[in-house]
């Protein structure tokens, strides 16, 4: 039996970047791989070389916990020999009896993600001459080319197995990467999160509602690198949904790698009140400039680049393209709506990915929503009544009513 001993970590966008940069992001990648490992008790080393970072690592738990990184792309439990053709043969050979041997014991199984595919079912007892395979090679820096790689390799497993090659809908691909320090024989490649690695951009404020959509939009700006701090308008009584947003804080404090959450709450009912007594049909789009303004201000404490909603578009009234432009008009600060282009389901799908649905599923819509709610507003109509009511103002005192707590282990 053949066991690992590295998992090899596959970034994308970063190897894009010039070099300072992508010495940068590669840093702050492998500080958050190697914080998640410990964590979990996983004993590894870390090293990286030519667009690779490698986990030194026996324990098969390894490549599971990469995957699950912002920044990572995907990753592979590999074996490491000597970077010489006879060895890496040697170890092609190995690779491909315990996968057709573990096939046979455990009857119908794909042998790696890439071979899940359903004319790939091998039924127990099969003779292993029926299998087909394929040698995927790479070399870095090697005195050898990834075609002799593939021919060396190719031809010995066929000798010793009787598998047939077939490169273009294999049931089992041997993936070898031949580099100057070791060649690296594995079969699987997990998909990873993608996106960059947290910490690589600027902190975002994401306000967040304790709803379906708003812990995604904010863990979604998680994946492209930036920090979050999360604001809650406590609306009660028109809204009572500060528990599932704190619960919704502590999910996503579990994809931070170590980071802590800032989570804000700001009560807001004095200036849904005032809203509805004047503007009751523009009472989502005022209020939302309120909360707009309230958070401009929290910003600056939380040093944030910018704001984050749970935004798709044509979801629900108040999020139609005019009243978007009506609500976000002279805000003065950048507003980021990652979900805008997504439907429910999608979203759904991802909450339930991202262990945010179940908190959220449950919660209650606001009851400040007008029976018939402005869906084409008029920016400057909204313009004059947020002077009216000087929003401004009420934004200035409501944010002086802050509370913070911090969210996160940091073991």
């Amino acid at each position: 039996m053949i066991s690992q001993d590295v998992v090899l970590v596959r970034y994308g966008e970063i190897a894009l970047k010039e070099s300072w940069t992508r010495q940068s992001w590669e840093r702050i990648l492998k500080s958050n791989i190697a914080f998640c490992l410990h964590k979990a008790g996983v004993d590894h080393r870390i090293s990286g070389n030519a667009g690779r970072i490698f986990i030194h690592s026996s324990d098969l738990r390894a490549a599971g916990i990469a995957t699950q990184i912002f920044g990572v792309v995907s990753a592979s439990s590999a074996r490491t020999v000597p970077p010489n053709l006879d060895d890496i043969s040697r170890a092609a050979v190995q690779t491909a009896e315990n996968a057709m041997a573990g096939a046979v014991r455990s009857g119908p199984v794909a042998c790696s993600e890439s071979v899940a595919r359903s004319d790939s079912v091998i039924s127990s007892g099969s003779d292993p001459a029926i299998w087909t395979f394929a040698i995927r090679p790479r070399r870095f820096g090697v005195p050898f080319s990834s075609g002799e790689i593939g021919r060396r390799a190719g031809e010995a497993v066929r000798l010793a197995t009787g598998a047939a090659v077939n490169l273009n809908d294999p049931q089992l691909e041997i993936f070898i990467e031949a580099r100057r320090e070791g060649a690296y024989v594995f079969t699987d490649v997990v998909p990873g999160l993608g996106g960059l690695p947290l910490g690589s951009q600027g902190r975002m404020l994401a306000l967040i509602s304790g709803g379906i959509d708003s812990p995604v939009a904010a863990w979604m700006m998680m994946r492209r690198g930036c920090p979050v701090s999360l604001l809650h308008f406590d609306s009660r009584p028109f809204a009572d949904s500060i528990d599932q947003s704190k619960r919704c804080a502590e999910v996503l404090a579990e994809w931070t790698c170590g980071r802590k959450i800032n989570f804000i709450t700001i009560p807001i009912k004095r200036g849904i009140e005032k809203i509805q007594m004047h503007h009751p049909r523009a009472t989502c789009i005022l209020c939302r400039r309120l909360m707009y303004r309230i958070a401009a201000q929290v910003m600056e404490r939380e040093r944030a680049l910018g704001l984050v909603t749970g935004y798709s578009l044509g979801q629900v009234a108040s999020q139609t393209a005019e009243n978007i432009l009506a609500e976000q008009a002279a805000i003065g600060v950048p507003v980021y709506h990652p979900l805008i282009a997504m439907d429910k389901l999608e979203i759904i799908n991802l909450a339930r990915k991202i262990g945010t649905y179940d908190v959220t599923a449950e919660t209650k819509s606001c009851t400040a929503v007008p029976s018939k709610p402005m869906t084409r507003a008029r920016r400057e109509e909204i313009l004059q009544a947020e002077e009216e009511l000087d929003l401004v103002g009420i934004a200035r005192s409501l944010a002086a009513e802050a509370t913070e707590i911090r969210i996160g282990d940091c073991a």
